[in-house]
This record gives structure tokens, C-alpha cells and sequence, in this order.
């Protein structure tokens, strides 16, 4: 059971390792890779996750999907979760939105649901925004 009341929780992030796998399908015009990434959080969200990517990209737009692997303390509450998000870009405009996969929340971030927002600011810092409902402890 949840507390029912939503926690909006913000981090900076840092990407500390970031390794792509080019592919090619036969007929596509756009770049395609698979991309391993390691991030680093810190804020009101401490810990570290890693993200696996499958990522388009071209002269006017790109996009990606992923499954993220976060293990470390959100909200006081130490634990694991993996999160499903997703995003656009089209010259300037951008989109993104994700969740936490049901269920998928270990020791103190176990009954953990919600929403996911990652976004870059102009000075290319990364941000996380979870919109969540976490159980009564």
C-alpha cells in the first residue's frame, strides 16, 4: 500500500560512460546503435544506474528507447528499480516521458510506482524528475 500522496524528486545526473554499437538495416536513411551508458546521481536522488539504448538518428530528428537499471537511495530509501522511457527530438523541440516498470522496485524502494522525466537544460546539464507514489514504511 502506498501513502497515496505523490513525491515530486529532482537529480542532476552525470553520464559517465557511454558506449555505442553501431548497426545498419538494410533501406533506413537513419543512423541506428545500441548504446550502453553508466550514469551518476546526485541530489534529492543519489546512486548510479546503467542505461541500455536502442537509438535512431538524422539530419532532422532522433529518438531513442531504454531500460534503465537504477540501484541506490531515493527519498532516504535504498534499493533498485528499472526504469522504461523513451524521447524524441526535432531540431530544437524535444520529448520524453517514462515509468517505473511495476514491481520492479527491491528493499526500500520496493512498491515504488510512478513517472519518469529526463531532460537536458542549455548548459548541457542532464536532470531526472520522478513523479512518484512510494509505501508506507
Amino acid at each position: 500500500m502506498t501513502d497515496g500522496t505523490e513525491h515530486v524528486i529532482t537529480a542532476d545526473f552525470d553520464v559517465s560512460e557511454w558506449e555505442p554499437t553501431p548497426y545498419q538495416v538494410e533501406g533506413t536513411n537513419s543512423e541506428l546503435s545500441t548504446v550502453r551508458a553508466v550514469k551518476i546521481f546526485e541530489g534529492d536522488i543519489v546512486g548510479t544506474s546503467v542505461a541500455d539504448l536502442i537509438m535512431a538518428g538524422n539530419a532532422v530528428g532522433a529518438g531513442y528507447v531504454c531500460s534503465e537499471v537504477f540501484a541506490g537511495k531515493i527519498a532516504g530509501r535504498e534499493g533498485t528499480m528499472v526504469i522504461q522511457h523513451w524521447g524524441v527530438a526535432e531540431g530544437t523541440a524535444t520529448a520524453s516521458s517514462g515509468h517505473i516498470i511495476p514491481g520492479s522496485g527491491t528493499d526500500g524502494l520496493a512498491g515504488i510506482a510512478g513517472k519518469a522525466h529526463f531532460t537536458q537544460e542549455a548548459d548541457g546539464q542532464h536532470r531526472l524528475e520522478l513523479r512518484v507514489t512510494l509505501p508506507e514504511q
